[in-house]
């Protein structure tokens, strides 16, 4: 309470010296930044609501009448970036809605970054310091990182303006989300408060899946995309429907699995959660997202084995019958076709042996950001008698940086997480064994990275639908931050122990 009243004794006195005593013009009147600049911008949204009104525009509209609000509640609590993203960020990637771009540009583009640049802006101010980060190899790597890949579009790209707008979405924004993790450094209630994110998640995504399938007619048409084929949800992409369905379940799981003082109710509903999540991913009809949940099913049944033997259970008395003899028991053959099913294998081998021609032709350098559909196609050729394919784009992430990126491009983007994974086993000892921020949220978080490294061996996991990567650099914000944990009770033992010997 002491802290909070501080800073807004804080907040007041910057406000006082900002507004209260420059007169503005020099003419002696009364008019000072305080009077002048609400009106300034009230007058500005007031004639940009009125045109977006006359436009018919809702979506825009409501947008524009949230502006001040939200910037009050990210004042006071800069995390609530973090959780209307999570939340509302999915509805707009396919811009279903009319008038959906402005949301769009505001939701990603704007308020990731911008919340970054404002906690940067008010700590250089004194008004919030950002205390207890430590930017050092990790950040550096990612920099460099930038930079390389700005050189390579602006001196092997075509369209260097455009590359540079696909750059900022699905690398520079991705980046943001992990250095704003690491600025707000969340506790142990904000990851508490992200339960209901998860479970909002799971909900509504598996509800829209479900209805890809049995009423395709009530949705969207951008939501059909994979209609008949896979579940994608809003995302388009089932590996990022899986993945997303995936970090939910762990949120889900490491907040309400953990403790004795749960309501059952609670317990209920999160376990029916986490049991309707893993039965979207086995209805997704993705094999490489079947593959992915794997190492988390595992991790999940090691540390709950109650619940996880439980959800078994369940599974097998009641998803097995409906599978095999009841409504269910055309999508079980489909599920069988896909997973032995050896055409699109035959043309996912053809397409990756060509990505690697590309790589040994320019292994330093590469072929230039989003340039691999450019070249490909002269280096496809029939590989141990299978038949070429008409698939054009790569279904390898890691081929794929590598043959636009070069090798230097692809080391760079994937060495953070080997200098974390480093740093995790470092301080792995001084993880506390309770509480949220525990080894059972940093195994499970990595467990999801190792989901989502599979999942990108059969697909496109940088150049899809950009929410993936997002998820990625976030969890591994958490884990720098578990990290840091770590390294500070190490810290702190040593200084006690030299207290002592003093």
């Amino acid at each position: 309470m002491q802290t909070q009243q501080t800073r807004v004794n804080m907040i007041g006195a910057w406000l006082s010296r900002v507004t209260g005593s420059r007169r503005m013009g020099g003419t002696g009147g009364p008019t000072t930044l305080s009077t002048w600049l609400p009106l300034v911008v009230g007058g500005i949204l007031g004639i940009l609501g009125a045109y977006l009104l006359i436009q018919q525009n809702v979506v825009a509209l409501l947008a524009i009448l949230l502006i001040v609000p939200m910037l009050l509640l990210f004042f006071y609590y800069p995390f609530i970036t973090v959780i209307i993203w999570l939340l509302v960020f999915p509805f707009f990637l396919s811009e279903v809605l009319p008038g959906a771009r402005p949301l769009y540009w505001l939701l990603h583009r704007a308020m990731i970054p911008g919340a970054l640049l404002a906690l940067l802006g008010l700590s250089i101010l004194g008004i919030r310091k950002i205390k207890n980060v430590r930017f050092g190899l990790v950040d550096g790597v990612m920099l460099a990182y930038l930079v390389l890949c700005v050189c390579n579009i602006l001196l092997l790209t075509a369209r260097p303006n455009s590359q540079l707008i696909h750059l900022y979405d699905r690398i520079f924004v991705p980046f943001c989300m992990y250095w704003l993790i690491r600025v707000t450094r969340p506790g142990q209630v904000d990851l508490e408060r992200l339960a209901p994110v998860a479970f909002i998640i799971i909900f509504s995504q598996g509800t829209i899946g479900i209805l890809s399938w049995f009423a395709p007619g009530v949705l969207p048409p951008k939501w059909l995309g994979r209609l008949g084929e896979r579940t994608v949800g809003t995302f388009g992409n089932p590996a990022v429907f899986t993945t997303t369905l995936l970090f939910a379940v762990v949120i889900l799981t490491e907040t309400l699995w953990r403790g004795s003082n749960r309501k059952k109710l609670q317990m209920a509903v999160s376990f029916l959660t986490v049991a309707f999540a893993f039965f979207l991913v086995f209805f997704s009809f993705s094999r490489g997202s079947w593959l992915g949940a794997l190492p988390v099913w595992f991790g999940l049944y090691i540390l709950h084995p109650k619940w996880m033997r439980r959800l078994s259970l369940v599974g097998s008395i009641a998803l097995v019958p409906l599978l095999a003899l009841g409504p269910l028991a055309e999508y079980s053959s489909f599920a069988s076709e896909r997973l032995f099913t050896e055409t699109t294998a035959e043309g996912r081998v053809i397409g990756g042996a060509a990505t690697f021609r590309m790589i040994q032709e320019r292994p330093v350098f590469g072929w230039g950001y989003r340039n691999h559909e450019l070249y490909d196609e002269q280096f496809r050729d029939r590989v141990m008698g299978l038949v070429d394919s008409k698939e054009q784009s790569s279904h390898n992430t890691y081929l794929l940086i590598a043959a636009e990126m070069g090798i230097p491009g692809l080391i760079l983007y994937y060495l953070p997480i080997g200098l974390l994974l480093y740093l995790t086993i470092k301080y792995w000892h001084r993880l506390p064994d309770t509480r949220i921020w525990s080894k059972s949220l940093v195994l499970m978080l990595w467990l999801l990275i190792v989901d989502h490294v599979i999942v990108g061996l059969f697909t496109d996991m940088i150049q899809s639908p950009f929410f993936n990567t997002v998820i990625w650099w976030l969890m591994l914000g958490l884990i720098a931050n578990a990290i840091d944990a770590g390294r500070d009770s190490m810290v702190s033992s040593q200084s006690k122990q030299l207290q002592t010997i003093g």
